[in-house]
């Protein structure tokens, strides 16, 4: 399938007002905001209990809590099936992105976790896939997993430990191991980042993304996935996906660090957070970075989740979760 590239400020007018239509009946109408609550536990799943040591990390930076927040979890992580909610509404849609460029093609996963989507691709007939994340529990566990394949297919992973705004120096200190032969020639086909910008302000999300851009083949496609931005507004105490959000505002939150949990099919809550970000704020980052867009897509709950599990998927059913954006270099 071929697609169109999008004009950005119409696309951008577009999804700003699907934001507004879906999502202005559950702003919170009060004429003094309430003091956000103090940041939650780090610890992997499980209901958040607020410490003194969490509100000291409200000043924490995006990098250490991310760090600690998965290295915490790395394991509440780990599987091979969908289990949570976004391996149902958000991940299936950056596969289908995915698919036509990923057959034979040298992959980048930023921000790859404990490497589910970079096996997904793999099995997808991708040639060798180069994952890196911030957190060494997460990368440790990805690398094990990879382990437990056959050999041959253990030869198409390599992990690594970094942050995503240090990736040409990450790459270029793993280059001998992923027998690149430089790193400022484009040599990756495809990148992908899946929720990863949700932890970045918006200065590191553009910096990642000149630094995808510059080691990305001509014509190279990058998928990225985020929450969307109208989750901020998404704040019962009994949804599946939710943040920690109430008495915030969607301009004036623009790079808070937003805690919350998504919630597996088994019933495990996952801390997760968002530094939040505005529709626009991410085609600003797209275009400076130098991409052009292909595709974006909201992601959300389905009639096919509903009649698969109508009891986990009802609480964020008719919601906007996701951004998928699709963009080339």
């Amino acid at each position: 399938m071929k697609f169109q590239p999008f004009h950005v400020s119409n696309i951008s007018l577009l999804l700003l007002h699907v934001i507004t239509l879906k999502c202005i009946s559950a702003r919170p109408f009060t004429t003094k905001p309430e003091q956000p609550p103090a940041i939650v536990s780090l610890r992997g799943g499980g209901e958040n209990v607020v410490t003194s040591a969490d509100e000291e990390s409200m000043a924490s930076s995006n990098k250490d809590v991310s760090r600690t927040m998965y290295n915490k979890q790395a394991s509440n992580w780990s599987r091979t099936e969908p289990r949570c909610l976004s391996d149902f509404t958000g991940r299936p849609v950056v596969f289908s992105m995915l698919e036509p460029h990923v057959v034979g093609a040298k992959v980048l996963d930023v921000g790859c976790g404990e490497g589910y989507c970079a096996r997904k691709v793999q099995e997808m007939g991708a040639a060798f896939i180069v994952g890196s994340d911030i957190s060494e529990e997460m990368v440790k566990c990805a690398a094990d997993m990879a382990e437990s394949q056959s050999e041959d297919v253990q030869s198409k992973f390599h992990y690594y430990a970094s942050s995503s705004t240090n990736l040409l120096e990450g790459l270029q200190n793993e280059r001998t191991k992923i027998e690149l032969k430089s790193i400022i020639p484009k040599e990756f086909d495809v990148a992908m980042a899946v929720f990863l910008f949700n932890y970045l302000t918006t200065d590191e999300m553009l910096e990642t993304m000149r630094q995808v851009h510059a080691v990305l083949k001509p014509g190279g496609i990058f998928v990225f996935s985020v929450p969307h931005p109208s989750m901020i507004y998404c704040h019962d105490k009994d949804a599946i996906f939710r943040l920690e959000s109430k008495g915030k505002g969607y301009f004036s939150s623009r790079n808070q660090k937003i805690l919350g949990n998504i919630s597996t099919i088994d019933g495990t809550k996952l801390n997760i957070m968002s530094v939040h970000k505005t529709v626009g704020d991410y085609f600003d980052a797209i275009h400076e970075a130098g991409f052009e867009i292909v595709n974006v897509k909201e992601a959300a709950v389905t009639e096919e989740h509903m009649r698969m599990n109508p009891e986990f998927f009802s609480s964020v059913n008719d919601r906007p979760l996701h951004l998928v954006f699709k963009i080339r270099k």
